[in-house]
C-alpha cells in the first residue's frame, strides 16, 4: 500500500478489516475497525494525540479547545450546523484505492423548463415576436408606399391643392367657411378606395406568401423564429397561412368604417397581449388557425412523409 500523501484514517497496511491514522510522517498506532458513519455519535480520541498534537476523532478531524472545528458547541467542518448533516457523508473509495473522507456534491439548482410544443419544440419568446413584428410593419409600410402611394397621392390631389393656396394667401376663412361635404369633395374617393384596396391585398400577399413557402416572414426569419400547426411541425399550407392573417386583415377592413373602428382598438390589443400570458403562447390569431410561433425554421414537409427536411 501507498503511503498517503497527508493524514488520515486509512486502510491498515497489517490488517484490511480496520482503519490506521497517517499523521502525515508515519503511521501511528491509533487504529479502529473499518465500518461505515452511523447516526450514533463517532468514537472520540484522547485529548492529545500521542504526537503532542492536537487530538482528533476517527476521521481525522480536529478536537478540543485548540482545534476549531472541535471547540465546544461548534459542529464538525461539512456538518453545515444542521443536526444529522454527518450522516449525508461516507467513506468513499478515492481514485487511488484508499479510502479518505469526502463531502458529498452539491446538487445543481433546478432551472424552470422553457415552455415548448407538446413534441418538445422551443416556443418563441414575447420580445422576439415583438421584434419581429415591427420588423414587418416597417417592410409592408415600404411596400404601400410603392405600390399604393400613388393612388393616395391622386386621390389627395385637391386637397393638397387647397392647403398651398391658403398657405400662399393667408386666407384661413376659406377653409373655416366649408362644408364636411365640401372637404370630402377635395378627395377622389376612387383613388382612395383603390389605394386602400391595394394596401390590404399587399399586406395578405406579403404574410401568406412567406407563411405559406418559408413558415416565417422576412421578420420572424430574421431573429430566429417560425411558425408551426400545433399538431406537428412543417410548412404551413396556403389555407393555414391565410387563416392566420384573417383577424388582422378583418381588422384592416372594419376600421375603415366611421365609429367601429374605434372598437376594434381594443381587439387588437388582446391578439397582441394575448401570447404573454397564455401556455402556448398563441395569439388570438394563432389560435384561429392551429399555429404556433417557434425557435427555429422548419422543414419542408413533415417527420414521416418520408422525405428528410431540407433545413
Amino acid at each position: 500500500m501507498s503511503t498517503p500523501e497527508r493524514a488520515g484514517w486509512y486502510d491498515d497496511p497489517e490488517d484490511d478489516s480496520q482503519l490506521r491514522y497517517f499523521d502525515g510522517i508515519i503511521w501511528s498506532d491509533r487504529t479502529v475497525p473499518k465500518r461505515a458513519p452511523s447516526r450514533e455519535p463517532a468514537p472520540v480520541a484522547d485529548e492529545t494525540s500521542t504526537h503532542g498534537g492536537p487530538a482528533t476523532d476517527v476521521f481525522g478531524r480536529p478536537t478540543g479547545a485548540s482545534g476549531q472545528a472541535g471547540q465546544p458547541g461548534q459542529p464538525a467542518p461539512g456538518s453545515g450546523g444542521a443536526p444529522g448533516a454527518q450522516h449525508q457523508q461516507g467513506w468513499v473509495p478515492s481514485q487511488s484505492g484508499q479510502h479518505g473522507w469526502r463531502a458529498p456534491q452539491q446538487p445543481e439548482p433546478t432551472r424552470e423548463a422553457e415552455p415548448t410544443t407538446e413534441d418538445g419544440q422551443p416556443l418563441a419568446g414575447y420580445g422576439p415576436r415583438v421584434a419581429a413584428y415591427f420588423i414587418d410593419l416597417i417592410i409592408v409600410g415600404f411596400l404601400n408606399i410603392v405600390f399604393a402611394g400613388w393612388f393616395f397621392w391622386r386621390g389627395s390631389e385637391g386637397y393638397r391643392d387647397l392647403v398651398v393656396e391658403v398657405a400662399r394667401t393667408g386666407n384661413q376663412e376659406r377653409v373655416n367657411s366649408m362644408t364636411p361635404e365640401e372637404m370630402l369633395g377635395l378627395f377622389d374617393m376612387q383613388d382612395l378606395l383603390l389605394g386602400i384596396g391595394v394596401t390590404l391585398l399587399v399586406f395578405a400577399i406579403y404574410h401568406v406568401l412567406f407563411l405559406a413557402t418559408l413558415s416565417a416572414t422576412p421578420g420572424k426569419r430574421l431573429l430566429g423564429l417560425s411558425v408551426r400547426r400545433t399538431d406537428g411541425p412543417g410548412r404551413l399550407g396556403v389555407g393555414t397561412a391565410f387563416m392566420r392573417i384573417l383577424l388582422p386583415l378583418g381588422i384592416q377592413v372594419v376600421s375603415l368604417l366611421p365609429l367601429i373602428g374605434y372598437l376594434l382598438f381594443f381587439v387588437t390589443a388582446a391578439d397582441l397581449l394575448w401570447p404573454i400570458k397564455d401556455v402556448r403562447r398563441q395569439a388570438l390569431h394563432d389560435k384561429i388557425a392551429g399555429t404556433q410561433v417557434v425557435k427555429g425554421r422548419q422543414p419542408r414537409v413533415a417527420p414521416g412523409d418520408g422525405v428528410s427536411p431540407s433545413e
